[in-house]
């Protein structure tokens, strides 16, 4: 099966320093974040990028499957190498939401486009798009983090399951057109590279103020793995805040939905 996806046009449109200039376009793949693994573990540059026209085994956070057909969106996999420790992960995870949040909204004026904590952006209150990172160490020091992302650009149609649930960018314009999806990769890619350049440089001080006004959820009642509260933000490592039973405490990893929407567990 032949991709849609031009590889020379991709490079070219590709506008960041080192990110996607060592490319790997498939037209079908199991996992773009298992070849990006091997890559890694090979010597893949920093920057290399595998992207999927299709997945017949992509998977999101928390052990989900990341649903993954043909011809309508992206799914793609970062080999970044940044100086930082290996308890960074959850605060690269931050800065790669923010540059997939502001890809999103310039591709949906007039929609608000938020980061649902820690790795999905939302339009409005439907998710379109899902991060995962995994870090690959050598003894105490992080050798790799595997960037994994998928957009839904142009999919109108979805599995009951989802409906309401998920949304794509075609599906939130006015004009409803088909967009570009290798204009969108490179777009995405650029925000991406840049915060978390950013990151590398400036540490949390730069991602959390940054995040903070297009954080989801903020102040509404949340549950969670083990029990529920009200999200009152980010701290400094980019834990979730949520105040319960008359304190905050910190989440470092869990996954918070809205209180009242059962299905929001779903996607």
């Amino acid at each position: 099966m032949a991709s849609d996806f031009d590889p020379e046009r991709l490079r070219q449109l590709v506008s960041g320093r080192h990110w996607g200039h060592s490319l790997d376009v498939r037209a079908t793949t199991a996992s773009t974040m298992d070849d990006a693994t091997k890559a890694a573990a090979a010597g893949a540059p920093d920057g290399h990028v595998v992207l999927a026209d299709h997945q017949t085994r992509g998977r999101g956070a928390h052990g989900r499957r990341w649903i993954s057909p043909s011809g309508t969106d992206i799914y793609f996999s970062v080999v970044a190498r940044p100086t930082v420790e290996p308890a960074s992960t959850a605060m690269v995870t931050l800065a790669v939401g923010l540059g997939v949040r502001d890809a999103v909204a310039e591709w949906v004026p007039g929609r608000v486009a938020l980061v649902k904590w820690p790795n999905d952006v939302w339009i409005e209150r439907r998710k379109c798009a899902g991060i995962l990172v995994e870090s690959r160490t050598v003894g105490t020091s992080i050798d790799s983090v595997i960037i994994g992302v998928g957009v839904n650009i142009n999919r109108l149609d979805w599995p009951v399951e989802l409906s309401g649930i998920a949304t794509s960018l075609r599906a939130e314009r006015a004009e409803g057109d088909t967009l570009d999806r290798e204009q969108v990769f490179a777009d995405v890619l650029s925000h991406m590279e840049k915060w978390v350049e950013r990151f590398v440089k400036e540490g949390p001080r730069v991602i959390v103020p940054a995040l903070e006004p297009w954080l989801a959820l903020m102040g509404e009642r949340v549950r969670w793995e083990k029990g529920a509260g009200v999200f009152e933000g980010i701290d400094h490592d980019g834990a979730a805040l949520v105040k319960t039973d008359g304190e905050v405490i910190s989440l470092h990893a869990a996954r918070l939905d809205p209180l009242d929407d059962e299905r929001e567990s779903l996607a």
